[in-house]
C-alpha cells in the first residue's frame, strides 16, 4: 500500500467513521472492475447472474456467500483487495457477500444499471451518509 492509499484510508475513516472500511472497500471494487458495470458483468460471468439480476431489479434480493463471491471474482483478486484492506480474503468476500446486495439494490433504484460515475458515485457516498 503506497502513502498516497495510507493517508486517503485514514482520512476516509476518520471522515467516515465506522462506515470507512466499507467505503474503502466499495472504492476499491470500483477501482478493480470498472465501475458499477464492470463489477455486475464480473459476477454474472462468474455464474452469479441470477442473484445480481436480483439485485437490480425491483424484487426481492438473492443473497450470496463469501465463496460464490471468491469464485465469480476469483480468489488472486480478492486476496489482493484484502492485503490492501488489512483484512483475510475469508474476510472480505464475507463482507463483500453480505453488503453487495443492499449496495447495487441502492445504486439502481430504477432497475437499470447507469454507467455514469458520478451519478453512481454520489449515491454510494449518499448511503454512506
Amino acid at each position: 500500500m503506497g502513502l498516497f492509499d495510507s493517508v486517503a484510508g485514514a482520512m476516509m475513516n476518520k471522515v467516515m467513521g465506522d462506515k470507512g472500511p466499507l467505503a474503502k472497500l466499495a472504492m476499491e471494487l470500483f477501482q478493480q472492475y470498472g465501475g458499477l458495470p464492470g463489477i455486475l458483468q464480473t459476477l454474472k460471468n462468474g455464474g452469479l447472474s441470477e442473484q445480481v439480476d436480483s439485485w437490480v431489479g425491483k424484487g426481492a434480493n438473492i443473497g450470496v456467500n463469501a465463496e460464490q463471491i471468491g469464485s465469480a471474482l476469483g480468489s488472486s483478486v480478492l486476496a489482493g483487495m484484502a492485503a490492501k484492506l488489512n483484512m483475510t480474503t475469508e474476510e472480505l468476500g464475507g463482507k463483500i457477500a453480505e453488503y453487495l446486495p443492499d449496495v447495487v439494490n441502492q445504486l439502481t433504484p430504477n432497475g437499470v444499471v447507469e454507467n455514469n460515475p458520478a451519478l453512481i458515485m454520489s449515491r454510494l457516498m449518499g448511503m454512506l451518509k
